[in-house]
């Protein structure tokens, strides 16, 4: 009996999280390979600043506003990630975008 209570709420959490993620209009947009927008979560800069070892960068990348964000690098897993956040508010992480380590990663 046991065994078949767990298997029954093992289902009913997986169909659960299959639906909330399956509700129209929910989530990020579809992102370009090496892409993350996060979509509800939040990560204010202050945050970011004071838990994460990074270097500021002097641009973006050419694909965001510099009028709108700013943006910091870190790396890991052989790759440059590339944080955005926006000036706004409390300044939260709006997108990660990541880059092989490769002789001319850095093109901004």
């Amino acid at each position: 009996m046991k065994r078949t209570t767990l298997l029954a709420a093992s289902a009913l959490a997986w169909a659960a999280t299959a639906a909330l993620a399956s509700v129209p209009g929910e989530g990020p947009p579809p992102a370009a390979e090496g892409t993350t927008y996060l979509g509800g979560a939040e990560m204010t800069y202050e945050l970011f600043e004071r838990t994460i070892e990074h270097v500021d960068l002097e641009s973006c990348p050419p694909e965001f506003d510099p009028e709108a964000v700013f943006c910091r690098m870190t790396l890991a897993a052989e790759q440059a990630h590339v944080f955005a956040f926006s000036y706004l508010g409390d300044q939260p992480l709006l997108v990660v975008k990541s880059y092989p380590l490769t002789a001319d990663f850095v093109n901004f």
